[in-house]
C-alpha cells in the first residue's frame, strides 16, 4: 500500500515525465463515484448481551447467542427523536410487553431502556435498544440464563407474577418463593396501581394501603370500602429508584392471607371465599 501511494505521488507531480496510455485523460478523481454517508451504528434486536447496560457505543456493543449465558436480552430497537430517559422507557415499554405476552410490570423481569452515548447522538443515533432481564423473586437479583424471555409474561408463563410464599419480617418482604396457585400459599399478585409522584419518597405507606386496597378488590370481586382490611391484606412492591427515575411509577401489589395457607386463585373469590375475620393487618 505504501509503495502504490509512492507511485500515486509521481503521476502527480511528475505528469510530463511519459506520455498517458490510451483512455486515460490524467485526472484521476473526475470518474470515481463518491463515497455513500456514513450510517450511524444502530443495535440489533434478537441478540442477548452478558450485562444490563444503561448507555453504549459501538465499542462496547458485545452481542451474543441467546443460547449462551446471559443477563440481558435486546427485545426491539424502536427508533426515538429525543435523548430522554422517559420516552425511551415508554417507548421500551410498549415493545417488552408484545414481546413478553404480557405488560412486563407484571413478570419477574426488569426493562432496561439502552440510548446512544452522548456523542453517538451527536453524531446522528436516533435509536434506543429495549433489554430485558430476569429477576429472582426470592432476593431481587438478575438471573443469568440461557434461551429467550418470549412470551415468558404472558398468562400462564413461566415469569408471571401469581401465587407465592413470603417472607415477611415486621413490615419488610425479605423473600417471596413463587409456587403454583394449587399448593399451598399465603400471597397472590392482585395487580399494579400506578402513582403521580415524582420521587419515590414521595409515596406514603396510605397512598400504597388505598392503591392496593383497589388493586385487590377488582381482582377478587370485593368491594372497596372499609370491610376490606378485614377480610385480606396486601403486600406492595414499588420499583427501586433506578427504575423510577427511568419512568416506572407502578407498585405491584399482592392480596397476603397473613400467614394462612390457602390453595387455589383467589381472583373473582367474593365475599363468600373471603370473609371478615381479621381484626388488622
Amino acid at each position: 500500500m505504501w509503495r502504490w501511494a509512492v507511485g500515486v505521488l509521481c503521476v502527480l507531480a511528475l505528469g510530463g515525465c511519459g506520455e498517458r496510455p490510451g483512455g486515460l485523460d490524467g485526472d484521476l478523481t473526475d470518474d470515481w463515484r463518491p463515497m455513500a454517508a456514513a450510517t450511524p451504528f444502530r443495535p440489533q434486536a434478537g441478540t442477548c448481551h452478558a450485562d444490563l447496560v444503561q448507555s453504549t457505543t459501538v465499542d462496547s456493543y458485545a452481542p451474543m447467542p441467546c443460547a449462551e449465558p446471559h443477563l440481558a436480552e435486546t427485545v426491539a430497537v424502536a427508533t426515538v427523536r429525543k435523548q430522554s430517559t422517559a420516552l425511551a422507557f415508554a417507548a421500551c415499554s410498549t415493545a417488552a410487553g408484545a414481546f413478553l405476552g404480557g405488560d412486563w410490570r407484571t413478570g419477574w423481569v426488569v426493562l432496561q431502556p439502552v440510548l446512544p452515548s452522548k456523542a453517538a447522538w451527536a453524531g446522528g443515533a436516533r435509536w434506543v435498544r429495549c433489554d430485558v432481564a430476569e429477576t429472582s423473586p426470592v432476593d431481587g437479583s438478575l438471573v443469568h440464563r440461557t434461551g429467550s424471555l418470549k412470551g415468558s409474561v404472558r398468562t400462564g408463563g413461566r415469569l408471571r407474577m401469581g401465587c407465592a410464599n413470603p417472607t415477611v419480617e415486621g413490615d419488610k418482604v425479605t423473600e417471596m418463593h413463587p409456587v403454583p396457585c394449587p399448593k399451598a400459599h399465603t400471597a397472590e399478585f392482585a395487580g399494579l396501581f400506578t402513582t403521580a409522584k415524582a420521587r419515590s419518597a414521595d409515596l406514603s405507606g396510605d397512598e400504597v394501603a388505598r392503591g392496593c386496597d383497589r388493586a385487590i378488590a377488582a381482582f377478587t370481586g370485593l368491594a372497596d370500602d372499609s370491610t376490606l382490611p378485614s377480610r385480606v391484606g396486601w403486600l406492595g412492591f414499588p420499583p427501586d429508584d433506578t427504575a423510577w427515575q427511568m419512568g416506572d411509577r407502578s407498585i405491584r401489589c399482592f392480596l397476603w392471607l397473613n400467614g394462612e395457607k390457602v390453595t387455589g386463585s383467589y381472583h373473582g373469590a367474593g365475599p363468600g371465599k373471603l370473609k371478615i375475620h381479621y381484626g388488622s393487618r
